[in-house]
């Protein structure tokens, strides 16, 4: 497996390629822009791009999907049945996507967006705006905030602590360094479920 990262700079968005070397088949996670770099790798490494892991509908992350399909073909998953004017196969906490070879994990983490997901590929998981170095995602409420924090408790901090974070913004991290320093899960001094 091999990731290859590029920084969207308009958005200040993190833009991933999964790969699969043996194959040359990649999954792209969030499609912030299709930019001339992105087009270099998938082209001069001949990729297959098979499928767009969206980790939640904001534009900034969805920006450039009308021009990825005038160019691609790959499947596209979301938490709704469709994104736009796109036909999305939708997945739910739990699902397991078979793509380019890779067995990828939902995680369904609502808070920053109702339709917030995280994929999880091997020792890798891609968080978009759920989980970012040393912080979680914006929310609208309160209310919304102690649901983001616990499910990402309940859902994230129970895996491996050596499981590389891959956020839609900002630099990698783990999980084990999010449990220790995170300071926006430290403060909070909140249960919303007893």
């Amino acid at each position: 497996m091999k990731i290859f990262s590029h920084f969207v700079s308009s958005d200040l968005v993190n833009q991933y390629l999964l790969i699969n070397e043996g194959t040359n088949e990649a999954v792209m996670i969030d499609a912030p822009e299709l930019d001339s770099k992105i087009i270099d790798i998938i082209e001069s490494e001949k990729l297959d791009l098979k499928a767009i892991l969206v980790t939640h509908t904001h534009e900034s992350h969805i920006a450039s999907l009308g021009t990825v399909y005038k160019i691609y073909s790959p499947r596209l998953y979301s938490y709704f049945e469709s994104v736009g004017s796109y036909p999305s196969i939708k997945v739910k906490d739990g699902t397991i996507i078979k793509e380019a070879g890779f067995s990828i994990e939902c995680f369904h983490v609502p808070g920053h967006s109702l339709d917030s997901i995280c994929y999880k590929a091997g020792d890798a998981l891609f968080t978009g705006d759920t989980l970012e170095c040393g912080f979680i995602s914006q929310t609208k409420a309160l209310v919304e905030k102690e649901l983001l924090i616990e499910s990402i408790k309940e859902k994230l901090f129970n895996l491996d602590g050596n499981t590389l974070i891959f956020p839609g913004h900002g630099p990698l991290s783990k999980i084990r360094i999010e449990k220790m320093f995170n300071q926006d899960i430290l403060e909070a001094n909140i249960t919303i479920f007893s």
